[in-house]
């Protein structure tokens, strides 16, 4: 695997500095003795371990795969499309920290903005409800509102049905004296047939609505008691 390596420092090193320097290349390289010997023989790779090794004690080196598979040094990151993740080592050659790749930071961006998400609509919760008795004092006013219109709907569908049954009873004595039904009668049903279907339309409208607004307040209770049990066990 080939090493890449950049660093504009120059170096000057004794043998006790070298000895130091080629001790700290195996932490760098993860090398053996007998590999890095062989690598410090060749003149382009010696400089490239003592460009990578002769950085002062607070420097940071940035450690990386590219996209052929050889492992860079460099005392920059890398570019910002780099796709792979780098770490971030520090003069002993101890990673003190992982730069994630650009696809892992994506995923990661994501997952902040959910969690942001979620942090908004619970503060959200808790100010409009200030305790759990508010909450479920409001969910039942709401549902309430729409028993009530549901309620009122029946009532007048009770009314069309009665209106229904009556016109056609007219018409039925009608036919039995050999009688057409009367335009009026014939107009009348088809009105009333049309306001009953209406009115059950509404009514399974209001049902439904009435079952999303139970389960949003069914979700919100139980989160609102899962923020609570959260807050108290921080208190404690």
């Amino acid at each position: 695997m080939t090493q890449h390596c950049r660093n504009t420092r120059p170096t000057s090193v004794n043998n006790i500095q070298m000895s130091k320097i080629l001790s700290d290349a195996q932490t760098y390289l993860g090398l053996s003795r007998r590999n890095l010997g062989l690598l410090v023989t060749a003149p382009v790779a010696s400089l490239a371990v003592l460009a990578l090794l002769s950085t002062p004690a607070d420097a940071r080196l940035y450690k990386w795969v590219d996209e052929h598979g050889n492992v860079s040094y460099q005392d920059v990151p890398p570019p910002s499309n780099h796709d792979d993740s780098t770490q971030v080592l520090n003069s002993q050659g101890v990673t003190v920290k992982r730069i994630p790749g650009r696809q892992e930071q994506k995923q990661l961006d994501a997952e902040q903005a959910q969690l942001a998400k979620i942090k908004q609509r619970d503060k959200a919760l808790t100010d409009a409800f200030p305790t759990e008795a508010d909450l479920i004092r409001t969910r039942d006013k709401r549902l309430g509102l729409i028993d009530g219109i549901i309620t009122r709907m029946h009532d007048q569908l009770v009314i069309l049905n009665t209106r229904l049954a009556s016109v056609e009873s007219k018409i039925d004595s009608r036919v039995q004296k050999g009688l057409a039904p009367s335009a009026t009668l014939d107009s009348d049903r088809v009105a009333i047939t049309r306001g009953i279907n209406s009115t059950n339309a509404l009514i399974r409208s209001k049902l439904n609505e009435r079952r999303k607004v139970s389960q949003k307040f069914g979700a919100d209770l139980d989160r609102y008691r899962e923020l609570a049990t959260t807050s108290a066990s921080y208190e404690n």
